[in-house]
């Protein structure tokens, strides 16, 4: 259960989707947005991922940290 402080702040309500995100030792929690990474071409003609404007930003240890989940 989420307490009614950050409910009220984020706007949530019952039933609304959340997302948990992992940004160094903290546990980010926003409001779920369905817009989804896409492949785009890039500026050099190769295709690369974009992730939305809300998305978290992917550092160096956000990528290691994916990785080392990955089987």
């Amino acid at each position: 259960m989420i307490p009614q402080h950050f409910r009220r702040t984020l706007d949530l309500h019952a039933g609304d989707k959340v997302a948990l995100s992992l940004e160094g030792d903290r546990l980010v929690l926003r409001r779920y947005n369905a817009t989804r990474a896409r492949i785009v071409k890039g500026h050099s003609g190769r295709r690369v991922l974009e992730a939305p404007a809300d998305a978290p930003p992917m550092t160096v240890q956000t990528v290691k940290a994916l990785l080392s989940e990955f089987p």
